[in-house]
């Protein structure tokens, strides 16, 4: 085999390991889309404290604590109302393991 021969084998074989890396971040990007659906947009987007209870799974007591802290998202024109996507990306920014149950927040 000639080292131009050895060139094109080595060039397909990159493009190979390409495509499947691309395979792969397009079935992970798929399998967090469903999981958004699944859990973040299957609520309304805006949240109330019974929702908030869902998705902290916590009581209400801690819940009301929670949503006085000053950086906790709240729409100002509706008392008790969270718009749900910024109460995602605040659990997101707050989380030091967002994807698991088991969520911990930073001081405020």
């Amino acid at each position: 085999m000639t080292i131009q021969q050895h060139t094109q084998n080595i060039k397909n074989l990159e493009f190979e390991l390409l495509e499947q890396k691309m395979a792969l971040i397009a079935e992970r990007a798929y399998l967090q889309g469903v999981q958004d659906g699944q859990t973040k947009y299957n609520y309304e987007p805006v949240l109330t404290k019974e929702d908030l209870q869902k998705i902290f799974q916590a009581s209400s007591s801690t819940i009301n604590r929670l949503v006085l802290r000053k950086d906790f998202p709240k729409l100002t024109t509706m008392s008790g109302k969270y718009p749900r996507d910024e109460v995602f990306a605040w659990i997101s920014r707050n989380s030091t393991d967002f994807g698991s149950n088991l969520l911990k927040f930073k001081r405020a």
